[in-house]
This record gives C-alpha cells, sequence and structure tokens, in this order.
C-alpha cells in the first residue's frame, strides 16, 4: 500500500466500523402463513471517518475544506486501518456529500461516511506468502493481535511436499478463488501418468487435471489456470479449491509426491 499524504492540518480522530447486514432470502408458498428460509448473504458494512480540521484562520480553513474535498474525490478507492489493529484494512470508498460542523473560525469536525463497494470483510494487509521462511512478530507492521494467528509453528506453514498435508486459514470467512485473493501454485509433480487431483477433504472441494502431469507445473490464479505457462482450464474438472477458516485438510492423487505453494490473504467479519 502506498500512505496517502494529508493536507497540513486534517487530524484524523477515529474510525467507527458497523457489523456486518444480512440480506434474508425468503419465499412464501401461497396459502400458507410459514416462510421458507433459504438462509442469508453478507450484504454492506457501514464505515465512519471522524476527522478534525485545523486551520490557521478563517481564509486558511477555506483552503484547507477544498483540499479536503479534493482528497476523497481524488481516490475513489482507498484503504483505512485501525492504528490499534493495523494488520487488517478495509477498502472504502467516500460516495456521500458532507459538511464539516465548525466549531470555531479555524475549527471544525467532520464525519465522513464511507462504502464498502466490494467484499464487506477485513483483509489482512499481509499474504501467507510474507510469512513462509520469516519469524512472525505482532511488532512487524503485517501482523497484530486479534487476527486468528497461532503460535503453532505447523500453522505458519504454507509450502509443502508430498501428498498429505493442512493449511491454516487465520481468518473467521471461507476465502473463495473468484471472490478473494487466492493463489495455488504447484510447481512440482512426480509419478503423475493418468491424472492429477488436489483435493481439500475439509470442504470437499476437489480440483482435477484429466492427464498426467509428471515434471509439469499447475498454476491456480484465482479463477484462472495455466499449466506449464499455458492457459488449462478445458484440461481440468472446472472446480476449484476454496479454504474454509482453521484447518484445512489436504491430499494429492494421481502422484506419487507433489509441491504445494499457497499463497492468500485472511478474511474477517
Amino acid at each position: 500500500m502506498n500512505e496517502i499524504k494529508y493536507p497540513e492540518g486534517f487530524v484524523p480522530l477515529d474510525i467507527f466500523i458497523s457489523s456486518i447486514g444480512k440480506e434474508r432470502i425468503t419465499d412464501r408458498i401461497e396459502g400458507s402463513n410459514r416462510n421458507i428460509n433459504y438462509g442469508s448473504v453478507y450484504s454492506d458494512r457501514d464505515l465512519e471517518l471522524s476527522v478534525l480540521l485545523k486551520a490557521h484562520d478563517t481564509q486558511d480553513y477555506r483552503l484547507l475544506r477544498d483540499e479536503v474535498y479534493a482528497l476523497f474525490n481524488e481516490h475513489d478507492l482507498f484503504y483505512v486501518v485501525e492504528k490499534y489493529q493495523r494488520g487488517k484494512r478495509y477498502l472504502v470508498s467516500v460516495d456521500e456529500k458532507y459538511i464539516p460542523d465548525r466549531m470555531t473560525r479555524r475549527h471544525a469536525t467532520a464525519t465522513i461516511n464511507c462504502s464498502m463497494p466490494e467484499l464487506p470483510f477485513a483483509e489482512s494487509i499481509g499474504t501467507t506468502a510474507d510469512i513462509t521462511g520469516n519469524v512472525l512478530k505482532y511488532s512487524d507492521e503485517l501482523w497484530s493481535y486479534g487476527m486468528g494467528l497461532l503460535y503453532d509453528e505447523e500453522s505458519h506453514k504454507y509450502i509443502h511436499a508430498g501428498t498429505k498435508f493442512r493449511i491454516y486459514n487465520a481468518g473467521n470467512v471461507a476465502v473463495h478463488p473468484f471472490e478473494q485473493y487466492l493463489k495455488i501454485n504447484i510447481p512440482t509433480i512426480f509419478s503423475s501418468e493418468n491424472y492429477f487431483e488436489l483435493i481439500n477433504k475439509t470442504t470437499g472441494d476437489v480440483f482435477r487435471v484429466n492427464e498426467g502431469m509428471n515434471t509439469r507445473s499447475i498454476e491456480i490464479d484465482g479463477p484462472n489456470v495455466k499449466i506449464d505457462g499455458f492457459q488449462a482450464l478445458r484440461k481440468t474438472n472446472r472446480q476449484f479449491i476454496s479454504l474454509a477458516p482453521g484447518w484445512n485438510e489436504f491430499e494429492v492423487k494421481g502422484a506419487g509426491s507433489a509441491r504445494v505453494e499457497f499463497d492468500f490473504r485472511y478474511y474477517y467479519k
């Protein structure tokens, strides 16, 4: 991320984050008093920025006000981060108009309502690639308490070789490659003559290539699948791997061994 520089006199005060709304899907049979509940999906989340405008005089206040207006118009989408949970970020936009509340000729406060136009979740600034091969420290800017991370070193391993392993998703939201950031790289495959399968036994997801993959490589980047660098979705079962919160048990079939590398972000309700 690139830090957005504030104009002089712009002082962030606080961030107020709502819970996530739900959209309930129901139906009713004619003549019945009972609704049929089909479950719900997450809808949206509100986020407010409270700021102070501190100018030198009344003329300078107007210049500062205009700079603040320009600041949020210039950046259509941007991330906000709480100082005391610095490992999580929220992708927001400012779509509603607002007027600063003048307290004196030199000072004003403003409440800026933000929307989250893509996903309603917080996401980790770092990815699992930032953990691999490094010592995880809460003193780093990428991580903070309350992110679901474990002290167990096994939970910090996102590169595995063999046919059975497990992957830890520290977020409390499932990660789906069509909606969130998820890359799976399989650079080395041995003894795969007829097919290759990567199975998440926790979610029941099965990714299959319908031909031998011996000494070949697979890259799954979101909904895109490449074999040896070439588009290859047609050679698969057109199914993808997702990750449940917590531990995910994996198994490789159709090969004697494979090196599997995961890179994804954690997501939070």
